[in-house]
């Protein structure tokens, strides 16, 4: 099993992974290859991917991530966006060798924490993650503003 970056031509395969990991949950999930080429390779990138490719060929399981700040900490952080392996790949370690290659790239990039969200349904997930040492935070609540609300708030003049 090979942990790389993501080139280009991964997109696609990484896509299609990401509606299966949303499919899990019952969402339908929004992005596209092009998408993801966009955010990762255009002109001012905005996420990473790190792909684990399976010697025989094709995507075992990939992580996308991106950068961070934490006034609290005074720090930079990289902040997971997903976290994938197939299922034919489970419990192979994937899944932390994917995480260590983000915070490998984060330390080059002066981060000192890692942090993500998880699907309140995900028991599995949140057993892996505090195996490898995360915690949950009583004081954090993840909250959301989706495109209809977001859209008024950029449009309102001031309050």
């Amino acid at each position: 099993m090979l942990i790389r970056s993501a080139a280009p031509g991964d997109c696609d395969a990484v896509a299609a992974m990401v509606g299966e990991l949303a499919a899990l949950f019952g969402v339908t999930a929004g992005t596209t290859g092009d998408i993801l080429r966009a955010e990762a390779f255009g002109e001012a990138p905005r996420i990473g991917i790190v792909v684990a490719e399976a010697t025989e060929g094709g995507l075992a399981g990939y992580l996308v991530h991106q950068d961070s700040f934490s006034t609290w900490r005074g720090a930079n952080g990289v902040f997971v966006v997903d976290l994938y392996v197939a299922p034919p790949w489970r419990n192979d370690r994937i899944g932390i060798r994917l995480l260590a290659e983000a915070a490998r790239r984060g330390r080059r990039r002066g981060a000192r924490f890692m942090r993500l969200d998880l699907d309140a349904g995900n028991e599995a997930g949140l057993r892996f993650y505090r195996r490898h040492g995360f915690r949950t935070l009583d004081h954090d609540r993840f909250l959301v503003l989706d495109e209809p609300g977001f859209i008024d708030l950029a449009e309102t003049s001031g309050a």
